[in-house]
């Protein structure tokens, strides 16, 4: 099952990364273009609730996890002032809280 659903999730995200260069060349309408961010950022924000699950770290997970459900809340609000700004932050606080958060092997070695 859970092989299954690993095949799943990275079809989908071939997928939408297709669509994403093909847009480049096709130049797709708004609409599409919407369908296909709300799709990348859900498949992003699904992305990093699974890590905050698996993550050892309390704070840490907080951090995944909020910003997982903020790229897929965000989709299906409205704009507003701060929308686009809080999306950079929680599409790149994850990823720097994973470079920057030192390793427990390297940590128990010293």
């Amino acid at each position: 099952m859970k092989k299954t659903l690993s095949k799943i999730f990275c079809a989908l995200c071939v997928i939408v990364l297709i669509a994403k260069i093909s847009n480049w060349f096709f130049n797709y309408s708004n609409e599409t273009n919407e369908i296909i961010n709300t799709a990348m950022f859900s498949l992003i924000g699904i992305t990093y609730l699974i890590i905050g699950f698996v993550w050892g770290n309390k704070l840490i997970t907080v951090i995944f996890m909020f910003c997982g459900i903020y790229l897929i809340g965000m989709n299906f609000i409205g704009d507003f002032l701060l929308k686009d700004i809080l999306g950079i932050i929680c599409l790149l606080t994850p990823l720097l809280t994973g470079v920057f958060t030192p390793d427990e092997k390297k940590s128990t070695e010293n």
